[in-house]
């Protein structure tokens, strides 16, 4: 008999990636309706919709939280859950705008400098999951509880950062690769990039076989030798790493940052992984369905605001998609046990 271990190093020939892939694929077409939709009704009733400037505040806004998301997705397929994204955003915009304020001087655009502090910002964000990842892993603590303590933790650390440290000018290249570039801003075209790595991770890597796995049936990858908590570990460090970039790109967008900084997009993070089909429960998932329920909200917020309605709203809209989704999601599970159980039963009558 092949081992799981064996089974998810073959690859996509296996029936186990098989089963995977179709999984992370199924159901996704009707949330793409949903999204067309969504478009076609705005399009008609939203005056402006189909604008330059409207598809220029889509896309922005939807990188900043879609690199959450991405993030955000792996830890869920696995089943778990980060919930201190939010926190390590701010608390990786702070750091950015700090060090930019502090180095730069008014020579020149400061490119080098900006480079410079986008990877200190990415190693903070990836060390800041990384401890997350070790006492989840090690520790053998609820990944709810550690990064509920995690997200208290670092919103403090904002909060004494934007006290303590004010921000200034940056240098103006911060502001050329936060809203500058060919046809959209270079920092959608980085979340494009990140986009492109993770879905070829997720669908055709080893590592992503993985992570499937690991979200489907723990206990037996654990017996399979597969190392599960380094991967975790991992999968959190990346979680962290993407929070930092997120962060990193709110600051060269906006030209600042404050403890505030990303406080909704937590929210809108997990919506838009559970509209795009991942369950809480894991096992399940994509990148695409994560980009897609990303685009939604992104829609849905830009079409409120050209129709006037109150901002506070689209919260509310998305926290009520949200739970439609998970809600919807259940039903569809119960369906496939159900319809598991009826076949079984044939199999046995016969």
């Amino acid at each position: 008999m092949t081992s799981v271990r064996e089974r998810v190093r073959q690859g996509p020939s296996t029936s186990l990636a098989r089963d995977l892939l179709s999984a992370s694929l199924r159901g996704r077409l009707p949330v793409v309706l949903v999204l067309v939709l969504m478009i076609i009704v705005f399009g008609i009733t939203g005056q402006g919709f189909f604008t330059n400037i409207s598809f220029q505040n889509i896309t922005s806004s939807t990188s900043l939280f879609l690199l959450i998301a991405l993030g955000e997705t792996f830890v869920m397929i696995s089943g778990g859950i980060d919930i201190s994204l939010a926190s390590n955003l701010a608390f990786s915009a702070l750091t950015a705008g700090i060090l930019m304020t502090k180095m730069y001087h008014g020579h020149g655009d400061g490119a080098l400098i900006v480079i410079e502090v986008a990877v200190i910002t990415v190693i903070v964000g990836s060390l800041i999951g990384m401890v997350n990842g070790v006492i989840i892993s090690f520790l053998k603590i609820s990944p709810l509880i550690v990064t509920l303590g995690s997200w208290g933790a670092f919103f403090g650390l904002a909060e004494l950062l934007s006290v303590k440290y004010p921000i200034g000018t940056l240098p103006p290249a911060s502001f050329t690769f936060g809203n500058d570039g060919p046809v959209v801003a270079w920092m959608v075209w980085l979340t494009i990039a990140c986009v492109l790595i993770f879905a070829f991770v997720l669908a055709r890597t080893r590592f992503g076989r993985y992570i499937f796995a690991i979200g489907a049936n723990r206990e037996a990858v654990v017996r399979a030798g597969v190392p599960v908590r380094r991967f975790t570990v991992y999968l959190y460090v990346i979680a962290g790493l993407m929070a930092g970039l997120a962060g990193f790109i709110s600051t060269c967008d906006f030209q600042t940052a404050s403890s505030e900084t990303g406080s909704s997009y937590l929210l809108i993070a997990i919506a838009a992984v559970v509209i795009g089909g991942t369950p809480l429960s894991g096992g399940e998932g994509s990148i695409l369905g994560t980009v897609v329920g990303a685009l939604i909200i992104s829609v849905l917020e830009n079409g409120f605001v050209l129709l006037g309605i109150n901002t506070f709203m689209q919260l509310v809209a998305v926290g009520a998609a949200t739970v439609l989704a998970v809600y919807f999601d259940q039903v569809q599970g119960r369906m496939r046990i159900r319809a598991i159980a009826m076949a079984a039963q044939g199999d046995a009558d016969e």
